[in-house]
């Protein structure tokens, strides 16, 4: 009889174990971390409220382009990407080169010069 109990209870935990299986399988996949969508997201640069260090990051966009984004934006809050063409030096063949790059809201996100694969 102790031998059929047993028996029994390990019938049963396999049981369990053998329908949990497939709905673990099927389970939603886990979510991305925010180092992992970080990773994937380009790096961009606010024009709104960088630094003229961060705008410097930009492909491009050196010391004195860096300083006339700031005093424009000082004057006037870029209000569309394409109002960087504004600036001296950077017309649409330049802006078309760091706009995947450019946010008007948000956080800058880039810490470091930002590379352009050819």
């Amino acid at each position: 009889m102790k031998n059929t109990k047993i028996h029994q209870l390990l019938c049963a935990i396999v049981l369990v174990a053998a329908c949990a299986a497939p709905l673990a399988i099927h389970a939603a996949p886990a979510a991305p971390t925010a180092s992992a969508a970080a990773q994937t997201a380009p790096a961009v640069v606010n024009v709104n409220t960088a630094t003229e260090t961060e705008l410097a990051y930009l492909p491009g966009i050196g010391p004195s382009r860096a300083q006339a984004i700031v005093a424009h934006r000082a004057k006037t809050p870029f209000k569309k990407v394409d109002d960087l063409t504004r600036i001296k030096g950077i017309g649409p063949k330049s802006l078309n080169k760091i706009r995947s790059h450019v946010t008007l809201d948000g956080p800058t996100t880039a810490k470091a010069p930002i590379r352009m694969d050819k």
